[in-house]
């Protein structure tokens, strides 16, 4: 492992959730919510098995139902012209740690979710599928454990990158580096990590990530980001009588319409503020008074662009895959 993954490996002094460091398992820094983009340093890790030590000799086999099967290297990956989109990645189990009954898995609470500038080239620059391909199949680095596979009209939509660049520097090796997948709008578990193999393929893939794991139900995948909203730096205590400007998130596969901020059960509007970008975060703020020395329960709501709104509950499935339940905290006005 090089010297620059063990110091950005996260560790629990940075005041960070650290679920496990063997397979590398983290939620986001305190401080990663605080700009549009998600330093290296402070996004949230999730791998299935331990990262893959590659070098530059590292490439990509492409096979199957295609025109022409290859063999790429990230060298060759750079001589095609790049494509940089900002794209949020949320993790598929993401809140998973507030359902109820409990259920098995990695326990994570609000911050398996970050932003960053990722840099690559559309697959679909590189590969020229057979009329017969119905789905493409993706196989990681990390013995070939992990695999899943994309429809075929997700796998070829401009959109979908073959990534070799976060943030304007190569991707480190817990993020998926030398070359990953990127799927905008879909969870995290799309978006394959130390991409090995590319196989288009002529029947409905069935591996374990793709129908016993990353499913609501059998025959119910694990898809699209559902829209969800997160309250950031607000404190614990507050000044009665004193504007508040309350600030947080709005993220999802569908963009965002709006987020309502209720305030004991009243709903107001927040504003949408900052740059709109297709396939990451929103930020919205509400100023407000607090009008009398007690405690007040705050929520946040969301609504995406096809009007579908979060829900008060979580829905529960036996996996914990999707929650995206309003967020209600507490502050007192003293």
């Amino acid at each position: 492992m090089s010297q620059e993954l063990e110091v950005l490996l996260p560790r629990e002094s940075e005041g960070r959730r650290v679920l496990s460091h063997e397979p590398a398992n983290a939620e986001a820094a305190p401080d990663a919510f605080a700009g549009l983009i998600t330093p290296a340093s402070d996004r949230f890790v999730r791998c299935h098995y331990p990262t893959p030590d590659l070098g530059d000799d590292h490439v990509v086999r492409i096979l199957g139902a295609v025109a022409q099967p290859r063999l790429l290297t990230v060298q060759q990956l750079r001589t095609f012209p790049p494509v940089t989109q900002t794209i949020l990645t949320e993790c598929a189990g993401n809140g998973r740690a507030s359902l109820e009954p409990p259920v098995s898995g990695e326990q994570w609470t609000s911050r398996a979710v970050s932003t960053a500038q990722w840099t690559g080239v559309p697959l679909r620059s590189v590969l020229e599928l057979r009329e017969t391909a119905m789905e493409v199949v993706f196989t990681g680095a990390d013995g070939g454990r992990y695999q899943r596979s994309l429809p075929r009209d997700v796998a070829m939509d401009a959109g979908t990158l073959l990534a070799y660049e976060m943030n304007g520097s190569p991707i480190l090796g817990q993020f998926g580096g030398p070359v990953r997948l990127v799927v905008p709008d879909w969870y995290g578990m799309a978006s394959v990590k130390w991409l090995a193999r590319i196989e288009a393929v002529e029947k409905p893939f069935r591996g374990e990530f793709q129908t016993r794991r990353y499913v609501y139900a059998e025959g119910v995948p694990v898809t699209r980001i559902r829209i969800k909203s997160m309250f950031t730096d607000l404190p614990d205590l507050v000044p009665v009588g004193v504007p508040l400007r309350v600030i947080g998130l709005a993220w999802g596969g569908d963009g965002v319409r709006g987020v309502e901020v209720e305030i004991d059960r009243e709903r107001h509007a927040a504003r949408l503020v900052g740059p709109v970008l297709p396939h990451a975060w929103r930020r919205f703020e509400l100023d407000w008074i607090p009008p009398a020395r007690r405690r007040y329960v705050l929520a946040c709501r969301a609504t995406d662009m096809a009007g579908r709104s979060q829900p008060d509950e979580p829905e529960w499935n036996v996996l914990g895959y999707g929650n995206n339940a309003v967020q209600r905290v507490e502050l007192v006005a003293t």
